[in-house]
């Protein structure tokens, strides 16, 4: 973590944050998530009791379900991504086979599921370290020995992982090149912090290849036509104009059905969501550094207000981002479920009240360490750290109550 005024490597996971992310890679194996319980499933009910919270003393859901944070980029890294270097496929980089788009499509998958817990890892740690735990039992240390451990891991484990992060990103720029890795930086950083990436221009599929038989798109000289890409071009962006101005219901349903006929199900399910997320990306203050990272905030970087935190989005969750094995007896999964579920709202208590209170109070919320050792005396930055790690928490969190709110209803699937 800096220790200073200068501004980190673009993007570099100074202090990330919380949540919706793959399980802990091998070689952070002993760096658990603070935030979730021991994936010794069976032990924990049993030590831990099975009693739920009663459904009508459960709190609300929080209301920052929606929000206007997106991070527009060349490429969304879901439909559409950068091609790879000639350069990097001629000195046996990359594959040329990986320029498929499939393949583009799985190669980007693997690094950014690599790179996500990579952000997972390193905010375990910086959260244990201001709360002064071990981050794989959540406790403090007994012993003159357990202290010395982990104040090595303190000072070691943060700076391992973000170099880490740093080659991971290196490898990625020699395949793809600088524009592309400075993007796709930001992607993964954006959605570490639950924050929706969207690429400049609306997603672009090739036609069915029925409905150009079909004569669909008209006919020349006796043949059908098969649209180029700037014909696509001109057909998804009249549709998306339509969409943006049309609420929910039968009109947009019929509209998407129709270019889902011609174009795929996919492909209409891409452009619904791009024509969602236009407006609010066109309302959305443009930023540099997501509101997941320190210099989002600091003075020399964004220097942005906090977001409101009734408007910290929640990142999308799924059962198999908690690292747990979930049993299969429908009792104990249950249990354990609702025993989770009570924690994790407890935990977001506790992290949007910090949030809060570092709004409300500035610097005079922080603790010493942060202040004087974490950021060597920069207040500034010590707060902005803070307030990044804090909004990861919340959405990640967020996220977490959510998904397991819903499989209590049996609708979230994991």
């Amino acid at each position: 973590m800096p220790s200073n005024a200068e501004p980190p490597r673009e993007e570099v996971p100074v202090s990330p944050a919380a949540s919706d992310v793959p399980k802990l890679s091998p070689g952070a194996a002993a760096i658990a998530h603070a935030h979730l319980p021991p994936p010794e499933v069976e032990r924990y009910v049993a030590e831990q009791g099975t009693a739920p919270p009663a459904p009508e003393t459960r709190p609300q859901e929080p209301s920052g379900a929606s929000s206007p944070l997106v991070q527009i980029l060349p490429w969304d890294f879901r439909t559409s991504f950068p091609a790879p270097l000639e350069a990097a496929i001629e000195a046996g980089r990359i594959h040329e086979d990986d320029a498929e788009p499939e393949n583009l499509r799985s190669l980007h998958e693997e690094h950014a599921q690599h790179a996500l817990v990579l952000l997972s890892d390193l905010e375990a740690v910086l959260d244990a370290r201001r709360r002064g735990v071990d981050p794989q039992t959540g406790r403090p240390p007994r012993t003159s020995k357990q202290r010395e451990r982990l104040d090595a891991l303190f000072r070691n484990e943060p700076k391992r992982l973000e170099h880490e992060f740093d080659v991971l990103m290196d490898v990625y720029e020699e395949a793809f090149g600088a524009e592309a890795a400075n993007a796709f930086r930001k992607a993964i950083r954006a959605w570490h912090a639950g924050i929706e990436v969207m690429a400049e221009n609306a997603p672009l599929k090739a036609p069915q290849q029925r409905s150009v038989e079909a004569g669909v798109f008209g006919k020349e000289d006796g043949e059908v036509v098969n649209p180029t890409r700037e014909e696509i071009s001109e057909i998804t962006e009249h549709l998306t104009d339509e969409l943006i101005a049309l609420p929910d219901g039968p009109e947009r349903r019929a509209l998407l059905s129709k270019y889902a006929e011609d174009f795929g199900e996919e492909a209409a399910r891409e452009l619904d969501r791009w024509a969602r997320l236009k407006p609010e990306a066109d309302e959305a203050k443009s930023f540099e550094y997501d509101p997941g990272h320190p210099w989002h905030y600091y003075h020399e970087g964004d220097g942005a207000d906090p977001v409101p935190l009734e408007s910290i989005p929640v990142r999308d969750t799924s059962l198999e981002h908690f690292g747990v094995k979930w049993p299969k007896n429908p009792a104990k999964r249950r249990a354990l479920v609702e025993q989770m579920l009570a924690e994790q709202r407890t935990q977001l208590a506790e992290d949007e009240k910090r949030y809060q209170n570092l709004i409300d109070d500035g610097v005079d919320a922080l603790s010493q360490y942060d202040r004087e050792i974490a950021h060597g005396g920069n207040d500034d930055l010590a707060w902005a750290s803070a307030v990044a790690l804090k909004f990861t928490h919340i959405s990640g969190g967020r996220g977490r109550v959510k998904c397991l709110d819903r499989e209590l209803g049996l609708t979230c699937t994991g």
